[in-house]
C-alpha cells in the first residue's frame, strides 16, 4: 500500500476548485465547445468498451458524470476516485439511483493510490491527467495495473497557440496548476509504459464552436471535422496542433 495523501497547496487548490465546480455546475457555459467531439469521444469510447465482464477498472477523476456507470452496467467492476468529496458524494448517489452494485467511489489523490500492486485490468480518465503530476500519476498507474493492463485517457493538448490564447483569456475556467498535455508529457509516460499511443483530434473544427447552435453550425462543424481527419492523418507535423488527444498506454514497466 502507499502512504497517505500529500495535502500540498496544489492538491488543496484542485480539491477546492472542483468542489465549487460540482456544487454550482459551472460547466454549462462551455458546453458549446464540447458539443462536437464525436471523433475523439468515439475513439475513446471504443477503447473503453473493450473491457469485459469480470474485469476491474479504476476511473481517475470520476467526477459526477464519469464513464464508470456504463462499464458497471455491463458487469465490469469499477472503482472511481476523485479528489473532490462533493464529486464522490454525488457520484455515489447517482450510482445508487441507477441500482448499480459493481461500482464504488472513493475520495483519493490519483498521484498516491491506496491500492495494492496489480489490482486492476484498466485505468481510465476523462480530462484528468492534465490536472496531475504526469510522472507521479503514471508511476502509480503502472504499479496498480496488471501486466496486460491498459490506461486510457482523453485529454486536451497544449501546443496550438490559438487555443492557448483562449485559455489565457478564460483563467476562471481552470485551475492555476493544470496544464494541457505536451509532447514531453508523453515522453514522461514512456518511462512507465512500454507503449504509449497518442491519437489527436480536432483542429479546424473548433472554429465552428461559437455558432454550433445556429443554422448551418452543425454542417460547418462536420465539414471542418472531415478536413481535420485528412490533415491530421496525412500531415504528421500538424498532429500536435490538435485540441484533443486519445491516449492508450500499455505494458506497464
Amino acid at each position: 500500500m502507499t502512504t497517505a495523501i500529500d495535502d500540498s497547496a496544489r492538491i488543496r487548490h484542485e480539491r477546492d476548485f472542483h468542489d465549487e465546480r460540482y456544487r454550482d455546475d459551472q460547466r454549462a457555459a462551455q458546453d458549446k465547445f464540447y458539443a462536437g467531439l464525436d471523433d475523439s469521444e468515439g475513439e475513446f469510447g471504443r477503447l473503453v468498451d473493450r473491457f469485459r465482464t469480470g474485469q476491474r477498472v479504476l476511473e481517475l477523476g470520476c467526477g459526477i458524470d464519469g464513464i464508470g456507470y456504463a462499464l458497471a452496467e455491463r458487469g465490469v467492476e469499477v472503482v472511481g476516485i476523485d479528489i473532490s468529496p462533493v464529486a464522490v458524494e454525488q457520484a455515489t448517489e447517482a450510482a445508487a439511483a441507477r441500482g448499480l452494485t459493481s461500482v464504488r467511489y472513493l475520495e483519493m489523490n490519483a498521484e498516491v493510490l491506496d491500492f495494492d500492486d496489480g489490482e486492476f485490468d484498466g485505468v481510465i480518465g476523462t480530462a484528468v491527467l492534465h490536472h496531475l503530476d504526469v510522472a507521479g500519476a503514471c508511476a502509480e498507474m503502472a504499479r496498480v495495473l496488471r501486466p496486460e493492463g491498459r490506461a486510457l485517457f482523453i485529454e486536451p493538448l497544449g501546443h496550438n497557440p490559438l487555443i492557448n490564447a483562449y485559455r489565457r483569456r478564460t483563467p476562471e475556467s481552470r485551475t492555476q496548476y493544470e496544464h494541457p498535455l505536451r509532447r514531453e508529457d508523453f515522453s514522461l509516460a514512456s518511462r512507465f509504459f512500454e507503449e504509449v499511443d497518442v491519437h489527436t483530434h480536432h483542429m479546424l473544427a473548433i472554429l465552428s464552436s461559437p455558432i454550433s447552435g445556429r443554422p448551418g453550425g452543425r454542417q460547418l462543424h462536420q465539414l471542418l471535422s472531415s478536413v481535420d481527419r485528412v490533415l491530421l492523418r496525412r500531415v504528421p507535423a500538424l498532429r500536435w496542433q490538435a485540441w484533443i488527444a486519445v491516449v492508450e498506454m500499455r505494458r506497464p514497466r
